[in-house]
């Protein structure tokens, strides 16, 4: 499994979306960088990736539901960035998800159901959001 590490670093500007097209890629680790732009949709694309690491930067604008298509990611890291908007049910099709941290952006909106879904879970941080509603009873399930 191939893992490309640039974390770390001062690299400015957006994610290339050719970054979609590494199919043999098993981990992607972006974070503490100095990133903008929004998180390419081409990501999505990478189906052996088993953790995407894209916190500590600028990142703006909405997850992608792009996201749920990774059904071998294990880790995914989103915190510390400027993403808006709800989380995407789809992340609930990530059944080999084990950490899932979404911390310390402006997401808002519930909480979806979904995430009931994610039975090899072990860490879920949503803290520091605008998220709002109730606790879905299907976290119960993890």
């Amino acid at each position: 499994m191939e893992f490309l590490d640039l974390g770390s670093n001062e690299l400015s500007g957006s994610i290339p979306p050719e970054r979609g097209n590494l199919a043999n890629l098993g981990g992607l680790g972006l974070g503490s960088n100095q990133l903008t732009g929004s998180i390419p949709p081409e990501l999505g694309n990478l189906s052996n990736l088993g953790s995407l690491i894209l916190s500590e930067n600028g990142l703006s604008g909405s997850i992608p539901p792009e996201r749920g298509n990774l059904s071998n990611l294990e880790w995914l890291d989103l915190s510390s960035n400027e993403l808006s908007g709800s989380i995407p049910p789809a992340l609930g099709n990530l059944s080999n998800l084990e950490r899932l941290a979404l911390h310390s952006n402006g997401l808002s909106g519930s909480i979806p159901p979904e995430l009931g879904n994610l039975a090899n879970l072990v860490s879920l941080r949503l803290d520091y959001n605008g998220l709002s509603g109730s606790i879905p009873s299907e976290l119960g399930n993890l």
